[in-house]
């Protein structure tokens, strides 16, 4: 018998470790994320035809920004600095329901009692202790913004309205906690632990029917099933099943989360996602909600960690990459202003560029070797002009060379590598000017630091390592830089790992050298994961091309084709992580315990969108996002592609 129970215990563990790494394909949640409420207005209509509306507080009236409200007794503990706080205040609470059940009847008690149970076997100060937890219930409890509305439109009618509730804090508490969440003007308050018996009895309804009502029609509005609704019914009441935001939103989040980080979340997701009081065309845009539920937490999160990096090395200035950096930098902006930040205009493929003698393996990787599996076949001339070579054209047609040949084999891109090779004086010398274009570029960026960071998403570390070569050993500015990014490339790769390993660039998420089930399951789809986070990363706006000099002498910055089809889709997501930061802000900004994100709460959502609601959202919203193979493009020529069709080529 053991030994079964052994061996399932066993298999259990090996399925939650192969999920965790990815291994193990997760079952895809089909339906779409979406309140389902009634307008506000709309369910005020139907409680007006009542002579007197009953209302629930909690996870009605009044929603906490923790999913759990025993979650509020961990920053209860965290004042008290007392180990193990929320099992003991759950013990005591329990323990004392039980002690007056044996004895009453009744398992309600008040606020007081169980602060007497706390003193006694616990030993936390009663007086103290009932004080910071009813600050912490006034700190995480705010309005419903849907029943609010519901409310002040019945009072405006005149409408006689009760509120009903099972609860351990007595009147007085209860008052002052509506209160402080804009509840005011109703005409009585029904506590259970005042009357000792409670509305999961069905007896508190009794005492409200036999003492209050006198014969009025009456309509309970909750969130529990059986309290609210079968037990109001089973009196004669009339009910409206308001189902808590936590119940509905529950598929839709991830559960392997922070305690603490993850309750917060959850909590502020659920209020937008399912309260049925953000309801815009906006708020109901795909884009806009992979911004808001699984982009938020990670460029908050992102941007957090980036700041305390600065701030513990004593940084000059933030230096944010082109593109990936402008949706950080708008959120770096909106939470700091002690140490100053730029968007620094820069890709890739320009980068490569300016450091041709230091990076020449990459510059022939990216603009000669990527070409050969192009669709559209590239010729000699293509790959130079995309390359901005074009002046070499001459040299090698003088030389004989058919610039009209196709580069489609591997034997032929070793003879472009040649050919360039063989003319590496004028190459190093059309990339010099436009590094000096660049350095007149980032002369005024850099003034007056001497140390700084340079931010990117990822993957291969290029620009901040270009940055940092360019800065410190071609034009030997006194400043030092420190690379950013969220992640660093897939293994077989490995070309991070020196300068992670000196500290010269910093990973957020993971990298080869922690994080390591993180990097395993990004890398398994690496492709595909990495646009899903470049979806929220990108700016509305071209790639950068090149520096050059411009006849005045002044750099001016080449770009890309746009992809305008995209920058609606980019807007809203921007929009949605701008939100999702403010909210998260309002109700956790000052809270330690919830506001620091951890590396593994800010990806779990982003890959809980990738395992789980792939199909539903991010194929469904950025189906049509398009994005150009290989940037770096021709005059007249685009190599795009949609995400679709990135993905029947991955195979997903």
């Amino acid at each position: 018998m053991y030994s079964k129970f052994k061996n399932k215990v066993k298999n259990k563990i090996k399925t939650i470790g192969k999920r965790i790494l990815g291994m193990e394909q997760s079952k895809e949640i089909i339906s779409t994320e979406k309140s389902g409420r009634v307008k506000s207005t709309v369910l005020a209509r139907r409680l007006l035809d009542y002579d007197v509306i009953s209302f629930d507080i909690f996870d009605t009236l009044i929603l906490r920004t923790l999913s759990k409200p025993t979650d509020v007794f961990m920053s209860v503990g965290q004042k008290l600095g007392m180990l193990n706080y929320t099992t003991m205040r759950r013990e005591m609470e329990f323990r004392l329901r039980d002690e007056k059940e044996a004895e009453t009847g009744s398992r309600e008690v008040t606020f007081e009692e169980i602060y007497e149970e706390m003193e006694k076997y616990c030993g936390v100060d009663a007086e103290l202790g009932m004080q910071e937890e009813f600050q912490a219930e006034l700190k995480y409890c705010i309005a419903n913004p849907y029943m609010q509305e519901v409310f002040n439109l019945l009072k405006s009618y005149g409408k006689t309205i009760i509120i009903v509730s099972d609860m351990y804090f007595s009147k007085k508490w209860m008052t002052k906690l509506l209160s402080s969440c804009g509840y005011e003007g109703y005409d009585e308050l029904f506590i259970s632990c005042e009357h000792g018996f409670s509305k999961r009895s069905g007896k508190l309804y009794q005492i409200v029917s036999e003492k209050y009502l006198n014969g009025r029609s009456v309509i309970h509005v909750g969130d529990n099933p059986t309290v609210d609704v079968e037990m109001a019914e089973k009196q004669g009441w009339k009910s409206f099943f308001y189902e808590d935001i936590h119940t509905r939103g529950k598929k839709y989040r991830p559960s392997l989360m922070s305690s603490s980080v993850g309750s917060a979340y959850r909590a502020v997701v659920n209020i937008k996602m399912q309260s049925g009081a953000f309801e815009s065309e906006k708020e109901k845009d795909l884009a806009y909600q992979y911004g808001y539920i699984n982009g938020g937490i990670l460029i908050l999160g992102y941007v957090q960690w980036i700041h305390r990096q600065a701030k513990e090395e004593n940084m000059d200035k933030v230096l944010f990459i082109a593109r990936d950096g402008w949706i950080m930098k708008q959120v770096y902006d909106y939470l700091y202003d002690d140490i100053p930040s730029e968007y620094v205009y820069l890709s890739r493929n320009a980068a490569l560029k300016m450091t041709c003698d230091y990076n020449r393996y990459e510059l022939f990787r990216q603009f000669v070797e990527r070409r050969v599996d192009s669709e559209k076949p590239y010729t000699i001339r293509d790959v130079l002009i995309s390359m901005e070579l074009g002046s070499i054209l001459p040299l090698l047609e003088k030389d004989g060379i058919r610039t009209e040949d196709v580069v489609d084999t591997k034997e032929k891109a070793e003879k472009v590598k040649e050919m360039l090779l063989d003319c590496w004086e004028h190459v190093s010398a059309v990339y010099e000017s436009s590094a000096e274009a660049f350095h007149q570029y980032m002369e005024p960026i850099l003034a007056g630091c001497h140390h700084v960071a340079a931010v990117d998403t990822g993957w291969r570390g290029t620009c901040p390592a270009a940055m940092k070569y360019m800065v410190e050993k071609k034009w030997k500015e006194d400043c030092r830089v420190t690379g950013m990014m969220m992640g660093s490339c897939k293994y077989k790769f490995n070309n991070t790992i020196p300068l992670i390993g000196d500290g010269s660039i910093r990973t957020y998420l993971f990298s080869p050298q922690h994080n390591d089930h993180l990097a395993r399951f990004h890398y398994n789809k690496n492709l595909i994961h990495n646009t899903c986070i470049e979806f929220i990363t990108t700016a509305p706006h071209p790639s950068v091309t090149s520096f050059v000099k411009g006849a005045d002498g002044n750099y001016e910055i080449r770009f890309e084709y746009p992809e305008q089809e995209n920058y609606e889709m980019t807007e809203n997501i921007h929009q949605g992580v701008l939100d999702f930061v403010k909210d998260y802000r309002k109700y956790h900004g000052d809270s330690p315990l919830f506001w620091e994100i951890p590396a593994l709460d800010a990806y779990w959502p982003i890959r809980f969108a990738m395992e789980r609601r792939f199909e539903t959202v991010i194929k469904k919203a950025f189906g049509n996002y398009v994005y150009n193979k290989y940037v770096g493009g021709l005059e007249g020529k685009r190599d795009m592609d949609t995400f679709l069709d990135m993905c029947r080529k991955e195979g997903v």
